[in-house]
């Protein structure tokens, strides 16, 4: 007895191998909706966008566009995805950014969800060339990417940043004018982070941003940053 695979698992492995032509083949036939709820050969709920985006394959996430794709489909945010999937990177980076964006993404997005700004910043942590990984947050924050925005714990893009011991990714969101004073789900700001750390570098750049209200500022746990620093075994001066 031979066996079919199912339609949608097909559909998801031409997506998953970026195989583009493929992909617009099955979509112009009918034989499956550039639209709808795909569950993956895992048991996973999403749709073709999500799919392509997740796995960085941004031949796919074009074809898709090009044929009507809802980028806002999946609950996952769209440019989140693409980020952590690896779909913007190297020299069209922005380019393949900005398409997403023009289809209609969502520049920002709900609390709880991994905001495209938190996104762009843990991707920066990560990157290894920062100088790229930047221009993409700096891409978002033109488009008006809420400073303030978090990750899907509660952190916010600061907080990333400065937890990463990554200068100018903090510095550059401090520039555009991030919360010095915004607290994290502990109750604790990103100076608390940087003292936490030992690092006296972004300690000054942050403190410098709210020089009279944020040492003040406790924790849940009633924490200043000074104390942060006493109890911190990375801090030697």
């Amino acid at each position: 007895m031979s066996y079919e695979p199912h339609p949608q698992h097909v559909a998801v492995e031409a997506v998953r191998k970026g195989a583009a032509d493929v992909l617009r083949h099955f979509i112009t036939t009918g034989v499956i909706s550039v639209n709808e709820e795909i569950t993956t050969p895992e048991g996973k709920k999403t749709t073709l966008t999500a799919e392509a985006l997740t796995n960085g394959q941004y031949a796919a996430v074009k074809t898709l566009i090009k044929n009507s794709a809802d980028v806002n489909a999946s609950q996952e945010p769209a440019i989140s995805a693409g980020i952590q999937g690896g779909c913007f990177q190297g020299g069209k980076a922005i380019k393949h950014l900005k398409r997403v964006v023009e289809a209609g993404a969502h520049i920002n997005t709900p609390p709880g969800s991994m905001s495209p700004l938190a996104a762009a910043v843990q991707a920066a942590n990560e990157a290894s060339n920062l100088k790229a990984a930047n221009r993409i947050v700096n891409f978002l924050l033109q488009r008006g990417a809420d400073l303030s925005s978090t990750d899907h714990k509660g952190t916010p893009a600061l907080h990333l940043a400065t937890a990463a011991g990554n200068h100018k990714t903090a510095k550059l969101l401090l520039d555009k004018g991030a919360p010095a004073t915004q607290r994290d789900v502990g109750g604790r700001t990103a100076l608390h982070i940087a003292a936490a750390n030992g690092d006296g570098k972004l300690y000054k750049l942050i403190a410098k941003k709210c020089p009279d209200s944020c040492q003040p500022l406790s924790s849940h746990m009633g924490d200043t940053a000074l104390h942060e620093a006493l109890y911190s075994d990375k801090v030697t001066e």
